[in-house]
């Protein structure tokens, strides 16, 4: 089963491959909160790994693999393709 506890160790890595990204888009499309809570939490993981100064691989819907380079474009990705996760996180972040 693709869950987003089976990418944990990915996301914390700073990839998120095809499958997590179906995973998170999962969480995303299923939309109850508890759903959108765990990618929050994922899409946090990846936030950490980028701020210890790791090289992300993030997988985009053109099946390419982007590398963001700045907090500009981390935050584009995650809001171009997980919003309701991301504006969780972002909630979660302010408390």
């Amino acid at each position: 089963m693709n869950t987003l506890q089976s990418h944990e160790e990915e996301f914390e890595a700073g990839t998120v491959t095809e499958s997590g990204y179906a995973a998170l888009d999962d969480a995303e499309g299923y939309g109850a909160a508890s759903s959108v809570g765990s990618g929050s939490v994922s899409i946090d993981k990846v936030w950490q790994a980028y701020r210890q100064g790791r090289s992300l691989w993030l997988y985009c819907k053109d099946k390419l693999m982007f590398q963001p380079n700045t907090e500009d474009e981390l935050a584009d990705w995650c809001e171009n393709n997980f919003p309701a996760c991301y504006g969780e996180y972002l909630r979660r972040k302010k408390h």
